[in-house]
């Protein structure tokens, strides 16, 4: 339902007369009547976006931290588990196996070269083909 329109007068400077006449089909508006109640349409618009948007980033922004704080910890949480897990089968391999403080150096320093060329991502597999000789 359409409101009837009613005539008020307003101050504005010639020159922007002259720019809204020269808009009017850019616009589609029919007269610069109807430019200007588009224009104020549009900036109302605008204005109540910014009092959504100046409402809503402090919600988001709480949200997003505190799901970054809890993957945080769900990470945290997976990488000491893993960490026990290595210590477990560094344990056992030593138990194991009788290695020297050089060989260990040594192949400490070839294994991080290793990964580091593989861009961290080492498999069971790679590991394998590496010790036997493969490239």
């Amino acid at each position: 339902m359409s409101e009837k329109k009613q005539k008020y007068a307003y101050w504005m400077r010639p020159s922007m007369v002259a720019e809204i006449e020269e808009m009017l089909p850019e616009a589609n508006a029919m007269s610069k009547g109807d430019f200007v109640c588009k224009a104020v349409e549009f900036y109302i618009g605008y204005l109540r976006q910014q009092k959504n948007i100046n409402f809503l980033a402090p919600m988001l922004a709480g949200a997003i931290k505190s799901e970054v704080r809890s993957l945080g910890k769900d990470v945290c949480e997976m990488l000491f588990k893993l960490a026990v897990e290595i210590g477990i089968n560094s344990n056992i391999t030593a138990a194991v196996n009788d290695i020297s403080d050089e060989f260990l150096g040594a192949l400490r320093l070839n294994v991080a070269q290793e990964i580091a060329r593989m861009n961290g991502i080492l498999t069971f597999e790679d590991a394998n083909e590496w010790q036997n000789g493969g490239e």
